[in-house]
């Protein structure tokens, strides 16, 4: 079973790649220029907190890592970002690698925002998931907003 979250992460790292290839090669200059229709957010600042919400809801929520072992400092230029992404997916590794038949024994263990949440393993990996897609669509459409046509990112494109 544990093949299937790990085939399912995959598939969401390849969307990402799209979505961060995009970036690096056609929005570059308005990564960090603010979009009004997103309350002046930047790409950069929802990139940012995609990957904040896997570290508290995987490293310091289900794994209880120290809070704020993973915070990178400079998250403005594509580099940085990436190599966010990459801890991301080693904290995502590790997640799977702890809980691997153990998917939905409940969590019962204190969120920085939440306080005390009782969750399995299966619902935070979905949350963080869905959490990621949801923003990538709302990153997509700032990308029109400042004037650049977004690829396609949805995981039809690996059918």
């Amino acid at each position: 079973m544990e093949e299937v979250f790990e085939k399912q992460y995959a598939l969401l790292k390849d969307s990402r790649k799209i979505v961060l290839d995009f970036i690096e090669t056609q929005v570059g200059r308005d990564l960090n220029t603010p979009v009004p229709a997103y309350c002046n957010n930047t790409i950069n600042n929802l990139l940012e907190h995609t990957a904040q919400c896997y570290f508290h809801w995987l490293a310091y929520f289900a794994l209880d890592q120290p809070q704020g072992s993973l915070t990178e400092l400079d998250f403005t230029t594509l580099e940085m970002i990436r190599r966010q992404y990459g801890r991301v997916d080693e904290v995502m590794a590790t997640f799977l690698g702890n809980f691997a038949g153990k998917m939905e024994n409940p969590i019962d263990g204190m969120h920085s925002r939440n306080g005390r949440v009782i969750a399995t393993p299966l619902q935070v990996f979905t949350h963080v998931l869905t959490h990621e897609f949801h923003h990538k669509g709302q990153i997509m459409s700032m990308c029109r907003l400042l004037g650049h046509i977004p690829p396609e990112t949805d995981l039809s494109l690996f059918f």
